[in-house]
């Protein structure tokens, strides 16, 4: 399993603010991959990648506002 965490600054949260965050990456070697985005504003974005393609977004604004929860099916 291998993890990577980035800073960044200046980047658009899901509120429409530019703000610095981390962006978190695991990945499992086997298919799965999970990248979550943290934003100072308090933002957050989760995506998640499985072995079998399925593929789950959520994005979260500032305020605990669940903006976008997808599941896409993978074959």
């Amino acid at each position: 399993m291998t993890s990577t965490t980035d800073r960044f600054e200046s980047r658009k949260a899901p509120c429409g603010r530019e703000c610095d965050g981390e962006e978190l990456e695991t990945e499992d070697g086997q298919g799965l991959i999970t990248r979550d985005v943290r934003f100072s504003c308090g933002c957050q974005t989760h995506h998640e990648e499985f072995h079998d393609g399925s593929v789950h977004n959520q994005v979260v604004d500032h305020h605990g506002k669940v903006l976008v929860d997808e599941e896409l099916r993978g074959e």
